[in-house]
This record gives C-alpha cells, sequence and structure tokens, in this order.
C-alpha cells in the first residue's frame, strides 16, 4: 500500500524534472550529432583535398610534370568533395531524424503514464476474466 503514497511524487518528478531532463538529453544529442559528423568543418573545407594530400608543383617549365601535378590535385579535391558531400548528406539525415525525434518523445513522455495505468489496468482486467 505504499506505493500509492508514492504517486503524486513520482508525477511531479514526471512533468517537471523528467521533461527538463529529457530536453536536455535531445540538445545534447543534437550537439552530438553536429560534432560526430563535424559536419561544420565539412562545409567549411568541403573543396580541399582529400587528407590533405596533394602534390607540390615544381619549379621549371616542365609542361609534363605540371600537368600530371595538376591531374593528382584535381583527383584529390575531387576525391574529397565526393566522400565529404556523402558524410555531410549522413550527417544532415541523422540530425534531421534527431530533430525530428525530439518532439516526438516529448509528446510520448508526457503520454506514458496514462498507457501504463491503461495497461496494466487491462493486464488485470485480463487477468479476472
Amino acid at each position: 500500500m505504499s506505493f500509492i503514497y508514492l504517486i503524486p511524487f513520482y508525477t511531479k518528478w514526471h512533468y517537471t524534472e523528467g521533461f527538463k531532463d529529457l530536453s536536455r538529453n535531445w540538445k545534447s544529442l543534437i550537439f552530438f550529432v553536429l560534432h560526430f559528423f563535424s559536419l561544420g568543418i565539412l562545409f567549411r573545407t568541403w573543396f580541399a583535398p582529400f587528407g590533405r594530400l596533394n602534390e607540390e608543383y615544381r619549379r621549371g617549365l616542365d609542361l609534363e610534370a605540371f600537368l600530371e601535378t595538376l591531374v593528382a590535385n584535381t583527383l584529390m579535391r575531387m576525391v574529397g568533395f565526393v566522400l565529404k558531400t556523402i558524410v555531410i548528406i549522413v550527417g544532415l539525415l541523422i540530425l534531421l531524424l534527431t530533430t525530428i525525434f525530439g518532439p516526438v518523445a516529448l509528446i510520448l513522455w508526457a503520454f506514458a503514464p496514462f498507457v501504463i495505468l491503461f495497461l496494466f489496468t487491462a493486464g488485470v482486467a485480463n487477468l479476472l476474466l
């Protein structure tokens, strides 16, 4: 019977501190996704060569060496652009899902005690029948 005395305390926690904790966790998750995928850095270095791999141009008028270096640097920039684009797209999709999940979780959190109460009463009614 002492369980009934806990219901007001649980209800108060659930609708005050619980909501605060859930919203704080949601903000932390958004912060984590932004930093895990390094979206800011990827946008700033979108056209930089992959892994900073680039050839230095040789001095002199050697056309073959110049074109060889130009092709290698262009290829590394294209590889970097493609890989960074893939990571940016995946990161933005995960960020979108995280942003959508937050309000859904808050709504589910608001109705969770009622769902638990309904399931408990349905289970007891099922046992009695």
